[in-house]
């Protein structure tokens, strides 16, 4: 068992803190409960006597002031938080400055608010011992001190190598519209890294800011772009994708997502390019992955009414 408490145990008692200082002198839970049964062992590692505070019957933790200052007290003297403190609102920094404990699941992950961006035409800033300039850099960054308002459009990438070559000129795999080459280009990251650029994507929807989605031409991908508040998508042109797309490149579990797409194509107007386009992938499951493209890629706008 862990010295400290679990990050729900601390969770419990945060919010018996609360309902306490609302002046409630007794704030019960079940003992059957695993939350309750984690802090009764953690009591018991720590020998705490908790008989006083169970019901006649057992059924029940009652928790009071004086519950709470024994646990507060031992938490103190292993150089723990209190159970007062709100650890999930700080880094492991933020821990380390509150005691010795070190809870991994609990508070911000190191790349919640970060992003991954790419910036073009970066080569003369390198120094001697990059033996070769690239065509970007690629930096990390907390996503709040980017100012959105220098890009006309915000655009994000669906896989890391796409990502890395977004900018690149040997070899020139695709060409892009110009409101793709001004864009502010960030990758849409996976896990832990996905939650920057989630948030940055929600700050864009909340701010109206244009937001394009250049990802797979797969139903996953296009469920994504339409549903996830992006007001563009970047794909090859739907010639390309006619001659292009084929069976290997659409995933057969990507069925479940076919229905949802084929009726967001269904409410946009029979002359919106955007339509065919997806239809085509849902009816005839052909795909055609992002490191696939080729030629003129164009931008199609994510209408969200019939036309």
């Amino acid at each position: 068992m862990s010295i400290d408490l679990s990050g729900q145990v601390r969770k419990v008692l945060r919010e018996v803190h609360a309902l306490l200082a609302e002046k409630h002198l007794i704030v019960e839970r079940p003992v059957a409960n695993k939350t309750m049964q984690d802090l009764l062992a953690w009591c018991a590692e720590h020998e705490l006597d908790t008989q006083r505070w169970l019901s006649a019957a057992g059924r029940k933790v009652a928790f009071d002031r004086h519950v709470l200052q024994m646990i507060d007290s031992t938490l103190e003297q292993l150089n723990l938080a209190s159970s007062a403190v709100d650890l999930s609102q700080g880094s492991r920094f933020d821990q380390a400055r509150q005691g010795a404990g070190e809870n991994k699941n609990v508070g911000v992950a190191p790349m919640q608010h970060r992003v991954l961006m790419a910036q073009a035409n970066c080569g003369a800033y390198f120094p001697e011992w990059v033996t070769e300039s690239p065509s970007q850099w690629v930096m990390d960054i907390a996503w709040q001190t980017l100012q959105l308002n220098a890009y006309s459009h915000v655009l994000v990438v669906e896989n890391r190598d796409a990502f890395y070559e977004y900018f690149a000129l040997q070899p020139q795999r695709y060409q892009l519209p110009v409101e793709a080459l001004d864009a502010l280009v960030i990758y849409r990251g996976n896990q832990d890294e996905s939650k920057g650029c989630k948030a940055l994507r929600e700050a864009c929807v909340a701010a109206g800011k244009p937001l394009i989605y250049f990802g797979d031409y797969d139903t996953a991908g296009l469920s994504i772009a339409v549903h996830g508040g992006y007001t563009h998508i970047l794909l090859p042109t739907a010639a390309a994708l006619l001659e292009q797309a084929n069976d290997v490149m659409q995933e057969a579990d990507q069925l479940k997502y076919a229905q949802a797409v084929t009726a967001f194509a269904e409410q946009l107007s029979n002359n919106d390019p955007l339509r065919a386009v997806l239809l085509h992938n849902t009816q005839r499951q052909k795909g055609l992955r992002q490191q696939a493209f080729k030629g003129a890629l164009q931008l199609l706008s994510i209408a969200r009414s019939v036309g």
